[in-house]
């Protein structure tokens, strides 16, 4: 029989080996946090709840979303070798503390004074109540003209290993990127931060130059993963990150996206004249493997202890990835939606998404806003990052692009 273990100030759950407790932040008792964890043979994973499966068709009579030649995927990169320091860019970025939620005061002028009481910190805990310290990722709010995304580190962890990047060009073009650091990975925040600024820097040069976007992602999904890569101390100690990235183009009315892991893509309608909302991406994990080949159903696969098992990341140890890429082409008002699984985890088919929140074609912060909100009511369980780039009445014509 498994003992449950479970936190001796909060009753929350916790596992073998932990050494502070997820959800009020405490350190634990020596006899849990000394228990040693027990080793898993499982591959790296990320937390899902619900695999929606492949881009569904058109509800209604509404236009769907056709792919430019199906699903064609880049070359396999090779994550070997290593990557050019970069400068961050001067983006419009505003930190946003959520702060104590029980009743503790605002964070002290001096960063060696607890926020939950007057004790001293060291080591990112308090030493009086043993609480860990927030940080400058707890909540972030990214604004630039033509886009927005908020991300949160959610209820149950002690950190944010989200990420994400946004550019926009003199023409208009927007370029975004979304990554979710894998947990079982060291460093995975760190991981997700060199990912994401690495893969829009190279993203956005790229295209800027009046390179494809295809061929830009493809380029700038190399970078990253070498950039990731470069970080690890070694291949059995290596961070590693999901990544998914959007370039939505005014001019041509074409959005690509490409991605590797199981952070999302949308298509979110917001209006009866746009195109019907639709996933973009198809999740790099063992269930949807399974799935897609035939040799399970869904509900078998979901019910499988694999089931929420990556087969796909970037980090030094995933060898050779497919990095997929595709285009769409759609018709507003809408916009598309890059997430983590914190937020699709709650609402992973493209209808519920879209249902959830209205207004993203006019107003992406409080969309943006609003899906964190809903994410962090339904539990919270992960950590939470959404970018909404708004899609107007007008933009696009399905099959307008001659291929």
């Amino acid at each position: 029989m498994t003992k449950v273990r479970t936190c001796p100030a909060c009753s929350d759950r916790v596992a073998a080996g932990d050494a502070f407790c997820e959800g009020c932040g405490r350190t634990l008792p020596g006899e849990i946090r000394d228990v040693p964890a027990e080793r898993s043979s499982t591959a790296i994973t990320a937390p899902q709840v619900s695999l929606s499966g492949s881009v569904g068709d058109a509800a209604g009579d509404r236009p769907g979303l056709a792919p430019d030649e199906g699903a064609p995927t880049a070359p396999q990169v090779s994550l070997a070798g290593g990557a050019s320091g970069r400068d961050e860019d001067a983006m419009v970025t505003r930190d946003l503390w959520r702060g104590p939620t029980d009743g503790a005061s605002a964070a002290p002028a001096d960063p060696a004074t607890c926020v939950w009481c007057p004790g001293r910190v060291r080591d990112g805990y308090c030493g009086a109540c043993e609480r860990l310290q927030p940080t400058g990722r707890d909540h972030v709010a990214v604004r630039v003209p033509g886009a927005v995304g908020v991300s949160d580190r959610g209820l149950r962890h002690k950190r944010n290993e989200d990420a994400m990047a946004l550019r926009v060009l003199d023409t208009g073009t927007v370029v975004a990127v979304v990554c979710d650091g894998v947990s079982s990975s060291p460093r995975s925040d760190e991981a997700s931060r060199v990912t994401a600024e690495t893969g829009a820097e190279v993203l956005a040069e790229r295209v800027r130059r009046g390179e494809d976007p295809r061929e830009a992602t493809g380029a700038a999904m190399i970078e990253a993963a070498q950039a990731v890569a470069a970080i690890a101390e070694s291949p059995g100690s290596a961070p590693a990150c999901t990544f998914v990235s959007a370039v939505v183009c005014p001019d041509t009315g074409e959005v690509t996206v490409g991605w590797v892991g199981d952070s999302r893509a949308y298509w979110v309608s917001d209006g009866p004249g746009s195109s019907a909302s639709a996933l973009l991406t198809k999740d790099d994990s063992w269930s949807e493997a399974m799935v897609e080949a035939g040799v399970l159903s869904r509900e078998e696969a979901m019910r499988s202890a694999n089931a929420h098992a990556l087969v796909a990341w970037m980090g030094a140890d995933s060898g050779k990835v497919d990095a997929h890429i595709s285009t769409v082409t759609p018709s507003g008002p809408g916009a598309v939606v890059l997430c983590s699984d914190g937020l699709w985890n709650y609402y992973p088919e493209a209808e519920k998404l879209a249902a959830a929140v209205s207004g993203a074609a006019t107003a992406p912060e409080g969309t943006a806003r609003r899906y964190v909100d809903l994410a962090l009511a339904a539990g919270g369980k992960d950590n939470v990052t959404v970018v909404v780039v708004p899609v107007p009445e007008g933009w696009g014509r399905p099959g307008d692009r001659e291929h």
